[in-house]
């Protein structure tokens, strides 16, 4: 990025008005606060503000929406307890294009716990594999977001999944 332009970010996550936010365009509120938080220059790549007045297309929606990654600085996905099939698909889009990906994932949610039984043993400090896998950050506020957005991390790239199965092979 250039000295004075704005960071670009792509929000990922649940677009519902029933969204924990309570509106579709929730993600304009959330960036004007990460950049109050951060003291930065923010932007976002809005998804659906390409999607107003035209025939619903989805093989447009897909192309846009990893268009929009690829110009972003830093990918944040909300992680709600209900996050939809495309928020967890554009974190891996997010790897495939090697972009910083940041999770909101809030404590005591559906993939950050303070405790979680699995398979009959206490897990303390769980988080979910797929959200630890992908995500170059785990964040449980909007303010350790904003923290966060301060030095993006190196972000970890597609090839996790490769790394994943040699370290499996001869194991299982």
């Amino acid at each position: 990025m250039a000295g004075d332009s704005k960071m670009k970010l792509y929000i990922a996550g649940k677009v519902g008005k029933n969204s924990q936010f309570g509106t579709h365009y929730w993600r304009d509120d959330f960036v004007s606060n990460l950049a109050n938080l951060s003291g930065l220059s923010l932007s976002h790549l809005d998804p659906l503000a390409y999607e107003n007045n035209r025939e619903y297309d989805p093989q447009f929606v897909f192309d846009k929406d990893c268009w929009l990654i690829n110009q972003a600085d830093c990918v944040i996905v909300y992680l709600s307890d209900d996050i939809s099939v495309g928020g967890s698909q554009e974190m891996i889009i997010a790897k495939y294009l090697k972009k910083p990906l940041m999770g909101l994932a809030p404590r005591d949610g559906k993939f950050n716990k303070a405790e979680k039984e699995h398979l009959g043993i206490t897990i303390n400090n769980y988080v979910d594999p797929f959200v630890y896998a992908t995500c170059d950050v785990i964040c449980d506020n909007v303010a350790a977001v904003a923290k966060a957005l301060q030095k993006l991390p190196t972000a970890k790239t597609i090839s996790i999944i490769d790394e994943g199965i040699k370290k499996m092979d001869g194991q299982l």
